[in-house]
């Protein structure tokens, strides 16, 4: 209870504050255009680590070559997912989200300042430009994270995986980094009580869609066999935590 109101209260003010320093230093990032995503990975730290006492683990760093970027696919249980993958994973990568959190006043503004890029569910047109922006981001040579479940999905099992990032993957050769979050999901208890929690991000070794053609199968049959492989990696780890 007591963690939860240092939370609400001083993690707000402390949001302010950041979002504050972050408008500041806006002019800055036409110089550094990674400089609004280390900012939010900072904001990202302090919620966890200082507000709500989260411990982070992070396992498979080996797998990522930092000298190239990464279509990032992993599930997606918790809102804290956001947290935790921006503050634990050292890659300069842009948010693929949903577009209604780019409506959210001053919020919605530094996730357009950072480059994240916005998708509304349920319209085709809106996801092709969307996944045309993603390119770009891409070709500028930083990663971009998806969740292909489309939403959270609070249960043992994941939900279907959504075909953009291997189409992407397909489109531009760039192999998908699948990520696996555990126990995001136990650090709120309701809405004011935050459990010290210690979370794990597990880092798995990219696949790339070349690998999936052999030449007997068709684009189609190519893109499913990566996804299941894909999906099925990530549901065997995630079982294993828990």
């Amino acid at each position: 209870m007591i963690r939860g109101i240092i939370y609400w209260i001083f993690g707000t003010i402390f949001t302010v504050l950041v979002t504050f320093f972050f408008y500041l230093m806006y002019p800055f990032s036409r110089l550094n255009p990674d400089l609004p995503h280390l900012i939010v990975k900072f904001w990202s730290k302090g919620l966890l680590n200082f507000f709500c006492g989260t411990g982070i683990v992070v396992s498979g760093w080996e797998n990522i070559d930092l000298s190239r970027n990464y279509i990032i696919v992993s599930n997606h249980r918790s809102h804290t997912d956001i947290l935790l993958a921006t503050a634990a994973v050292g890659l300069q990568f842009r948010w693929f989200s949903k577009s209604s959190l780019f409506k959210i006043p001053a919020f919605g503004m530094a996730m357009k300042i950072a480059g994240y890029v916005p998708v509304e569910r349920g319209k085709y047109m809106s996801a092709s430009r969307s996944l045309d922006n993603v390119k770009k981001v891409l070709e500028e040579g930083k990663s971009v994270w998806i969740f292909p479940e489309g939403t959270r999905t609070p249960k043992d099992k994941l939900g279907k995986f959504k075909r953009g990032a291997f189409l992407l993957a397909k489109e531009t050769g760039k192999p998908i980094l699948p990520v696996i979050l555990a126990h995001t999901d136990e650090i709120f208890y309701r809405t004011h009580i935050i459990r010290r929690k210690t979370v794990k991000v597990i880092i798995c070794k990219p696949v790339f869609y070349k690998d999936f053609k052999d030449g007997t199968l068709g684009e189609r049959d190519v893109m499913l066999k990566m996804i299941q492989l894909v999906s099925g990696l990530i549901q065997d780890k995630f079982d294993n935590e828990y």
